[in-house]
């Protein structure tokens, strides 16, 4: 019994380990890509798009709010969408799949992509520290063909 006992609280150390372990890669880390501005993103089943809320400061504690967009086919400059009026969008590239907290945030070979108000604030709108300083659509995964012409 002793043994048994022994063997399961092994198995079981041993399934643990690997559940929590990162994720083994596809494949090689594929070359960077610059950032890329564009003047649109088409939207396929599997893109999820998020409104990212600007972190508000509670005196005790920060918060930002995210929330599903669902519904839209392309995301445009000059689009409104759930109260952002669209102005610039950025894509930036997956290069390597990554997880954390058992959520895939990138997919290797992928586009992400952060549509705001103006560019300015696309490039500003999260801090070192993570704090969102403005709202704004965050899109991915987004394949290369879907992405549009350059703003």
């Amino acid at each position: 019994m002793k043994t048994l006992l022994c063997s399961v609280s092994g198995f079981l150390a041993l399934m643990s380990a690997l559940a929590c372990s990162p994720k083994e890669a596809h494949g090689p880390d594929l070359p960077k890509q610059p950032d890329r501005w564009v003047s649109s993103i088409n939207l396929d089943s599997t893109t999820k798009v998020e409104h990212i809320g600007k972190t508000r400061d509670y005196v005790v504690t920060t918060a930002t709010g995210a929330k599903q967009v669902s519904g839209l086919r392309t995301i445009a400059v000059g689009d409104t969408i759930d109260g952002i009026q669209i102005g610039a969008i950025r894509c930036s590239f997956f290069w390597r799949d990554a997880s954390y907290g058992g959520q895939q945030y990138m997919l290797r070979g992928r586009w992400g992509c952060e549509a705001g108000r103006t560019r300015d604030e696309v490039e500003r709108a999260v801090t070192d520290n993570g704090d969102k300083l403005f709202d704004y659509l965050h899109a991915s995964p987004v394949r290369e063909e879907a992405l549009g012409p350059a703003a």
